[in-house]
């Protein structure tokens, strides 16, 4: 009797899946990755460029969130759109916008780590903003 989860069958279904569909899925979630793992290396600096004035250093570093999370928010979704199939789409908004949220507040927790940053959770607000405006224009509500 073969345990339904041993590592030899799982093997196994993985050596049926065609390669087209292998090939698929890594194209598809290899542009998110890369871009986390930019997100990533920014967020381990210790000290960022800035401006000498603080509103604008403001605004640049809350558009910078905003930014790098809408483009992580429609790697995603993009990925989603080719990879989950038509039956499941109500999942294609919501999967996406769970890992940016998740991705997010591991980012904030990473920065504690990190000698002269911290995490804030307003930070994982302007991230989800800029995933929100991603999510309202994909969907044509602006």
């Amino acid at each position: 009797m073969t345990n339904s989860s041993s590592p030899a069958l799982h093997r196994r279904s993985l050596a049926n899946v065609p390669k087209s569909v292998l090939t698929r899925w890594f194209l598809a979630y290899l542009p998110p990755a890369t871009w986390a793992s930019v997100i990533f290396l920014l967020s381990a600096q210790g000290i960022l460029p800035s401006f000498e004035m603080s509103t604008a250093d403001y605004v640049f570093k809350k558009t910078a969130h905003m930014t790098v999370y809408a483009v992580l928010y429609f790697l995603l979704w993009r990925a989603v759109q080719k990879t989950i199939s038509p039956p499941e789409r109500h999942i294609h908004w919501a999967l996406p916008m769970f890992i940016t949220l998740a991705y997010a507040l591991s980012d904030e927790l990473h920065q504690n780590f990190v000698p002269g940053r911290y995490g804030t959770i307003r930070d994982v607000g302007y991230d989800m903003l800029g995933a929100g405006i991603v999510f309202i224009r994909a969907y044509r509500y602006i």
